[in-house]
């Protein structure tokens, strides 16, 4: 199976890169957000957020709420768009392709991807190598 991977940053974050729509992210895995309706696989900046808005990126919107670290419930706006990982050396799309809802953040936070896209990446296995710092994703 091809296989793809990242170093995990000196400040401890693990990033991938994923294309949402025809845009490319570098995405924090955040394994804190998560959504019990499996719908929500990304947070991204509101900039970003309401430019894929404007470009049509999105095909159908639902509001969803969220939990913060401090406890606090609030609600944001959501788009289905579809996702696929983006190789780090050849900067190619690789493997399925998902649809997914991407919510508008907030302001300085950094966009991330959570669990439910791990959770629709069929056919693939996630490997964390905690000893070498690696993340690494292989595909069918």
């Amino acid at each position: 199976m091809p296989q793809v991977r990242w170093q995990g940053r000196a400040d401890g974050h693990y990033w991938i890169d994923v294309a949402l729509g025809s845009r490319h992210f570098s995405l924090m895995i955040d394994i804190g957000l998560v959504d019990s309706r499996n719908q929500v696989g990304f947070s991204i900046e509101p900039v970003l957020y309401d430019y894929l808005k404007s470009a049509g990126e999105f095909s159908g919107f639902s509001i969803h709420s969220q939990v913060d670290a401090s406890g606090r419930v609030s609600t944001a706006e959501s788009g289905l768009i579809t996702a696929q990982l983006i190789s780090p050396v050849s900067l190619l799309p690789v493997g399925p392709v998902v649809q997914l809802h991407v919510m508008r953040g907030s302001p300085g936070v950094p966009n991330r991807v959570g669990v439910v896209f791990f959770h629709h990446l069929k056919g693939c296995h996630v490997n964390w190598d905690l000893d070498n710092r690696l993340w690494s994703i292989d595909y069918p």
